[in-house]
């Protein structure tokens, strides 16, 4: 164990306080009450990299959810910012122990035979961002923009949005919303439209059948419908997280009837 750098990073969890906790957020008001954790983990030297950063907006009461629907939406947002341990960490401080735990376990590598560490072996870069987009009309959505990498080469970045049904709690897929035909037609609309984005060209063997791997990565917004491809779907890794908005009016033809009403009075209602 090296003392300096266990010192080190002890010295940077003090300084930022791990975490710290703030009630409300007034641009959901009155539909949620959330408390918001954030805080960071940094100790930087020529022998380690740890960083890691969180804001969680977790909703404590959301209008028109039962008890059991908000656990059922807490579980999916830790399992999604930390992994699958909402059974054993089910808030966000609980689930915070697991990535002080990995930034200290850095600490404990033990040396080569020539007493050197790989730099590879003391890195941790961690993200949690995660903002509440809406909570109305029966629906509730929330965006995590996270990253997770503990040494590897590539792109470790994702998005993960989610939409809740208020009254199940199950999570909204695009068969809840798009006709059958829809549904089918979906990869090539989405394809088209995301491969001729100005700023980044697809992979030159990529096909609208990569394109459905941005299926049940969504929100709704006032516009549209917002998808998000994880890297080396369509895009080279190079290119990160790329996402597109479909509008209403490119989405008419694949939707359910009244279901472009229904989610457009989301933000007919929600103060956001």
């Amino acid at each position: 164990m090296n003392t300096i750098f266990r010192l080190a990073l002890v010295f940077a969890v003090f300084l930022t306080g791990g975490f710290v906790c703030a009630r409300g957020i007034t641009n959901l008001s009155p539909t949620v009450e959330a408390q918001i954790y954030e805080g960071e983990i940094r100790s930087v030297s020529a022998g380690m990299w740890v960083e890691a950063e969180w804001r969680i907006e977790w909703p404590e009461e959301v209008f028109g959810a039962s008890s059991d629907v908000l656990a059922a939406i807490q579980c999916q947002m830790i399992d999604d910012c930390f992994g699958n341990v909402s059974e054993f960490y089910p808030t966000p401080d609980k689930a915070l122990q697991k990535i002080f735990s990995t930034a200290y376990s850095k600490l404990d590598v033990p040396p080569d035979e020539d007493g050197s560490v790989s730099p590879l072996l003391r890195h941790l870069d961690f993200q949690a961002n995660v903002s509440i987009k809406f909570a109305d009309a029966g629906s509730m959505g929330y965006v995590l923009e996270g990253c997770h990498n503990e040494g590897g080469n590539g792109c470790h970045s994702y998005v993960k949005a989610r939409v809740f049904s208020l009254s199940t709690g199950c999570l909204l897929q695009e068969s809840d919303f798009m006709t059958a035909s829809g549904l089918k037609a979906f990869p090539k609309v989405f394809f088209d439209r995301v491969s001729r984005k100005p700023d980044v060209k697809p992979c030159s063997n990529a096909n609208e059948n990569d394109a459905e791997a941005a299926l049940g990565n969504f929100m709704i917004e006032p516009e549209g419908i917002r998808w998000w491809l994880r890297p080396y779907s369509v895009f080279p890794g190079y290119a990160g997280v790329q996402d597109m908005l479909l509008t209403w009016q490119e989405l008419k033809p694949l939707l359910k009837p009244g279901k472009e009403k229904v989610f457009k009075g989301i933000f007919t209602k929600s103060t956001l």
